[in-house]
């Protein structure tokens, strides 16, 4: 009687994830590849069979969708079980690749982006997908998802109307194209970024370093932070640590100087996209080090240079000053963490010597963003021939006004709402001296707020009327929640104020193209509030100047009298 061969057990899930031969061992023991490596040997089994035509989704893959990642849930996971993703036939892919690279992105140009060359690979093989190895794939499912927030493609949208372009005028001036748009395409997206999570598990994006899953975990950090904010970046965490253990690889001279400042700029990035949500600081000091290149002059010695600068016109001054500006304000943004938002200095009370010093570095700052967009706007207004060796892209000049101002802003709303925050929830106990002087300290923060988002309303006008910024709605609503609050508490509303409230709500209409904002409660009740403030301080404005020869009984006369009778 012929003896059958018994049956090969299954592949590990290392080897599996890596396409290797497995030799699994006998009762339980590792495969010699996981010995040698020193890693736990483990197995998950896999259901074999003919693989059904239309497959729903199993419990098990909910269960997974459900704890996979933090921003994943059931409404989602349910979403997933009744409409299946779209055909990502080469047509649609190549589609979603050119929205991914569109001229305001800011991740298409990440300096990681080069090291791997995925626009090329995808390209060599006709951008069919399944003919990529795993990790290439999981970074092309990544860029797919990222791109399908911006796409315009029916396959995305669905039925309804939509732009032939992302520079289509008359389409981006109407706010109901744009929220319909955002509504449509949430669900589309959703299924595009739960195929792109589980390609990048399945290939141990996490846990394996490489330059694609770096970027891999970079870009679902992004689509988690646009979906939902939860309490944790795991994914930020992991792009973080695979970006030390590769430089450490890369670094084996000083850092040149461009490469440095496009590294400075993405780090920067990131520690302002956590400390917009109030969350840890994953970039140290020493990566900066490491990845932008040696410490610059102090700040105070950055603005003394631009000052002892003869020609405020002069363009290499102000590219030189780019660098060493991101380089503090990355600082800056730690110190804030480490000293009065971080978590663990919330055990304590609020050190007024803390704030005092954040405070005089914001100042600082202020000053040399100051000059540094005095340069700008000179380079603005002051046409340069192309020929000239002194020519520099005026949309260049605009997108370093934009860094420069979110950069600043960012800082000074989170330092202002976090004084606010420690006022409402702080003892009652201190003294009239001490809460004097906090509530001092309290206003130069509110200003430099103020400030803050006079220059990023500022730096958005001179942006091109359709595009797409790399800010979370959530940053954007506190924005736009802080300045319709000083609007509203001011005796009177002048017309800057009223130029950034509107710069403020289409601004975050403009995300709706991309985003299902009216779903947000909070989001849809701000929209109104902004549209009934405008509307009647524009009919203030447009309205009949008041008789001042009107009779002294009248009641505005009575109110006057009364605050001018104050000052005596």
């Amino acid at each position: 009687m012929p003896t059958t061969k018994p049956k090969k057990p299954p592949a590990c899930d290392a080897c599996k994830a890596r396409r290797v031969l497995c030799h699994p061992q006998p009762n339980g023991a590792p495969c010699p590849r996981c010995a040698e490596k020193d890693v736990e040997c483990t197995t998950t089994p896999s259901l074999r069979g003919r693989r059904r035509k239309n497959p729903g989704a199993s419990p098990e893959s909910l269960i997974w969708l459900d704890t996979a990642s933090p921003s994943v849930s059931l409404d989602a996971a349910q979403a997933l079980e009744k409409r299946q993703g779209p055909d990502l036939n080469p047509s649609l892919v190549a589609h979603l690749f050119q929205c991914f690279d569109n001229d305001s992105s800011v991740h298409s140009r990440h300096p990681l982006m080069a090291r791997i060359s995925i626009q090329t690979d995808v390209r060599a093989v006709s951008f069919q997908l399944h003919l990529l190895p795993p990790e290439r794939r999981a970074v092309a499912l990544c860029i797919i998802a990222t791109g399908s927030l911006v796409s315009f493609h029916e396959a995305i949208l669905g039925d309804g109307p939509r732009p032939e372009s992302l520079t289509d005028p008359i389409f981006f001036s109407l706010r109901r194209n744009l929220l319909g748009c955002g509504a449509r395409r949430v669900q589309t997206h959703r299924v595009l970024h739960m195929e792109a999570l589980k390609a990048a598990w399945d290939c141990g994006a996490m846990l394996q370093v490489s330059k694609e899953n770096a970027v891999s975990c970079l870009l679902l950090d992004v689509l988690e932070q646009t979906d939902t904010c939860g309490p944790t970046r795991p994914w930020a965490a992991a792009y973080v640590s695979h970006l030390r253990a590769l430089a450490a690889e890369w670094r084996t001279s000083t850092v040149p100087e461009r490469e440095g400042a496009e590294w400075a700029g993405y780090l920067m990035g990131e520690v302002l996209s956590a400390t917009s949500s109030r969350k840890p600081i994953l970039i140290t000091h020493s990566d900066q080090l490491l990845l932008s290149g040696l410490e610059p002059a102090s700040a105070e010695a950055l603005l003394a240079s631009l000052d002892a600068s003869v020609r405020p016109s002069d363009l290499i001054v102000l590219l030189l000053a780019l660098r060493p500006y991101i380089f503090h304000v990355t600082c800056l943004a730690r110190q804030l963490w480490d000293t009065i938002t971080g978590d663990n200095v919330r055990l304590s009370p609020l050190s007024e010597v803390a704030v005092i010093r954040l405070l005089s570095a914001l100042s600082v700052t202020h000053a040399i963003l100051t000059r540094l967009l005095e340069r700008i706007d000179t380079a603005l207004l002051v046409p340069v021939p192309k020929t000239s060796p002194a020519h520099v892209n005026h949309d260049l000049l605009r997108k370093c006004a934009m860094v420069i101002s979110t950069s600043f802003a960012i800082i000074a709303l989170s330092l202002h709402r976090e004084l606010e925050y420690r006022e409402r929830t702080g003892t009652t106990d201190e003294s009239a001296h001490i809460q004097a002087r906090m509530g001092l300290l309290r206003a130069q923060a509110r200003d430099m707020a103020l400030l803050g988002t006079r220059a990023l309303c500022r730096a958005i006008r001179q942006l091109p009327p359709i595009h797409f910024l790399e800010i979370k709605l959530s940053t954007l609503r506190d924005y736009a929640q802080f300045a319709l609050a000083d609007a509203e508490a001011a005796p009177f509303v002048s017309h800057e104020q009223l130029a950034d409230l509107e710069t403020l709500a289409q601004e975050i209409a403009l995300q709706g193209y991309s985003l299902d904002i009216l779903a947000s409660p909070e989001t849809a009740l701000l929209l109104s509030r902004l549209e009934v403030y405008l509307a009647n301080a524009q009919n203030a404005l447009n309205g009949p100047i008041p008789d001042m020869f009107m009779p002294a009984e009248e009641q505005w006369i009575l109110n006057a009298t009364a605050e001018v009778g104050t000052f005596w």
